[in-house]
């Protein structure tokens, strides 16, 4: 038998990678449900590098300003509003004509905590690591009663293996490698043989409460995801373009299961 070109290998593989449309679709089944509990409410936000206002209308529609960000601008686009964890909200919207840019906000208005996740996807052949990237602002909630710091990098998630059940049709399992890289695979689903070491970023949000976000480097796609283990449950977004180039910011959410953890504390610990 004759062998085959490594470059037709090369193709044929790349032929099956799926674009992101191919499964998305059903992914935010198990997603904690929607609130409006900001309506009418405005909030500043203060990082070290900059200040965003976000005002929260009743009709799902937030009017924002971010001043001292590389991302500064201002508009008043709909948003998503998703309780996460004890008492914090998830918050997310495109940028109004910037679709290709959107703000994650994680916040809990009584704490006092907050971080901002600047997503961006950048147009092919750009000076980029991956297609999609992001920036991450720290800060407070201007006036909140609570006390509590601002969320910073965490190593917390190293070494844990988590299996994520986004729908019937959806199981994913994690395992974290270092401070930048986890491992995909797909377990149920279009994606099923599928796996991947992605760029990620972790923050520890609050006790039990992470936000986690990855990179893909196969096709212009990322994410921002809460992480609530006390509660079992994630929530977040796929925000990538679709085989067409159309823009998409996807919700997802899964219920999470504890799936094992390898102790790193007598051997060299990752990066």
């Amino acid at each position: 038998m004759s062998e085959q070109n490594p470059e037709t290998i090369i193709r044929e593989e790349s032929a099956e990678w799926l674009n992101m449309e191919d499964f998305a679709a059903g992914i935010d089944a198990n997603r904690v449900a929607p609130s409006r509990d900001l309506a009418e409410r405005s909030l500043v936000i203060r990082a070290a590098d900059g200040a965003l206002s976000l005002a929260f209308g009743d009709g799902g529609i937030v009017t924002w300003s971010a001043e001292g960000f590389a991302w500064a601008g201002s508009g008043t686009d709909a948003y998503e509003e998703v309780p996460v964890g004890d008492g914090a909200y998830w918050i997310d919207f495109s940028l109004g004509e910037r679709r290709v840019e959107t703000l994650t906000v994680v916040l809990h208005p009584e704490r006092g905590w907050a971080l901002i996740v600047h997503s961006r996807i950048h147009d092919e052949g750009a000076d980029v690591e991956t297609r999609v990237m992001q920036s991450f602002h720290g800060g407070r909630v201007e006036g909140a009663p609570g006390s509590a710091e601002a969320p910073a990098p965490t190593r917390d998630l190293i070494g844990k293996r988590t299996l994520f059940r986004y729908s019937p049709n959806h199981l994913y399992e994690h395992i974290y490698l270092s401070s930048r890289r986890f491992v995909w695979q797909n377990l149920v689903g279009e994606q099923r043989g599928h796996a991947a070491a992605e760029l990620a970023t972790t923050y520890k949000l609050d006790h039990g409460l992470y936000l986690f976000t990855w990179r893909e480097e196969k096709i212009p796609v990322g994410t921002v995801f809460v992480f609530d283990y006390a509660g079992g449950r994630s929530t977040g977004k796929f925000i990538g373009l679709h085989g067409d180039g159309t823009v998409s910011n996807t919700p997802g959410g899964a219920l999470i299961i504890p799936f094992g953890e390898s102790d790193y504390s007598v051997h060299q610990e990752p990066v």
